[in-house]
């Protein structure tokens, strides 16, 4: 018997799950989303400009990214939008970058803090940062937003104090992404119609990153 043997858990109290079909969501993970010709200048002043590009459909959502570039090769300031302990402006509550976007039903959703679901309450907006990097003067940082937004326009509204950015507000067209959403293709279209998980397993892994959002989607 090993010295670390006590830790070791009894041979029928683990099992590793076994592989199984997932029941489709309509995102990227068993979608072929459509991309989109669709960019926007957030802003711009004599330090940087951010841009939202890359913008891909699905039934369940959309992705997009924001490009933040700098003026000057390499950054002076980082251009990363996570909060990082130990950066310059990482502890300094007000001066990190803040961004959401506000929808035509009076909805919102915010690159923020988790906000949990209430009970009763509709599924709410969710804004996720996702994966994001960059290197002498450009960072892109990719988002996912779900739902789908409604018809109308979305704001695109960002704040960024250590870059000079004040709280700004950019109109773009939701109608691109939903006509797009409608013509992306499942990759297995037989899992359309699977039941859904109610086993209290694990969920799809998600990033640890959540948002914060306001008010019903409900139409």
């Amino acid at each position: 018997m090993g010295f670390f043997s006590e830790l070791e858990p009894p041979d029928d109290t683990f099992r590793e799950p076994a592989p199984r079909r997932m029941k489709w969501r309509g995102d990227a993970e068993d979608t072929v989303g459509v991309a989109l010709p669709l960019n926007a200048l957030l802003v711009k002043n004599d330090q940087v400009a951010i841009v939202a590009s890359g913008f891909v459909a699905y039934p369940l959502g959309f992705s997009f990214s924001l490009v933040t570039i700098s003026r000057l090769n390499p950054s002076p300031v980082p251009l990363g939008m996570h909060p990082h302990p130990g950066s310059r402006w990482g502890g300094i509550p007000g001066r990190e970058f803040r961004f959401g976007i506000g929808f035509s039903d009076g909805t919102a959703a915010f690159s923020m803090r988790y906000r949990p679901r209430l009970d009763g309450e509709a599924a709410p907006r969710t804004l996720r940062l996702s994966e994001g990097g960059g290197g002498g003067r450009t960072y892109r940082q990719s988002f996912w937003c779900e739902p789908l937004p409604p018809s109308g326009s979305m704001a695109f509204v960002c704040k960024w104090p250590e870059l000079e950015i004040p709280e700004t507000s950019v109109d773009i067209d939701a109608t691109a992404i939903i006509e797009a959403a409608s013509r992306t293709v499942p990759l297995w279209p037989e899992d359309v119609n699977l039941p859904d998980e109610s086993n209290g397993e694990p969920q799809r892994g998600r990033g640890a990153w959540r948002s914060s959002s306001y008010g019903s989607t409900q139409p």
